[in-house]
């Protein structure tokens, strides 16, 4: 009896982990083909001829920032809105305030592009966010987009123990919001 409980769990465990492997790597496929959609869509409209990184941003509207090189050889950043599938459009709690980020009826989605050297540098922002803000850890800092405005999101865990999100102006690492949510005990 005992060896068949044993055996029972062990199989309901390895049927869980590989459920688990499987809708994560479903899930990751996907965004990688979204991936490839907004690197395809920033070329044909002739922002980059080529491209390094691309990594998501979810904001009130989500974007892909593409890190490329533009047609004349300049480094660039591009942020490509992404389209959701569904046109449901829901409310949030941390709503930005621009008359311009309703949702884009057509379907082409709105980008924006920066030369690298217009703005601060990930390394920058994150002495920014070190110099004025109570850090317990560090967490991430990475390029986003609110309204029309390019961002960089810090993350961090403060000194009393809450997951923040700091964001600062691309362009000169100007303060422009702050949000911070206590975590689970």
């Amino acid at each position: 009896m005992k060896r068949w409980i044993i055996g029972t769990a062990i199989f309901l465990l390895s049927t869980a982990a590989v459920t688990m492997i499987w809708l994560y790597n479903n899930i990751q496929s996907a965004q990688h083909e979204r991936f490839g959609d907004s690197i395809a869509y920033a070329m044909d409209e002739g922002l980059i001829s080529d491209y390094g990184n691309v990594h998501y941003y979810n904001g009130r509207t989500a974007y892909h920032v593409i890190e490329g090189t533009s047609p004349d050889g300049d480094a660039v950043y591009v942020w490509v809105e992404t389209i959701p599938e569904s046109t449901e459009n829901y409310s949030s709690a941390f709503d930005e305030e621009d008359s311009e980020s309703e949702e884009n009826p057509a379907s082409e989605p709105r980008t924006f592009s920066r030369k690298q050297d217009e703005g601060i540098s990930a390394g920058e922002a994150r002495q920014i966010a070190e110099a004025n803000l109570e850090m317990e850890k560090f967490k991430q800092v990475r390029l986003g987009m609110i309204g029309q405005t390019p961002v960089y999101e810090i993350v961090y865990v403060d000194t009393d123990d809450r997951y923040s999100f700091y964001y600062i102006s691309f362009e000169d690492g100007d303060y422009i919001r702050h949000y911070q949510l206590r975590r689970s005990a």
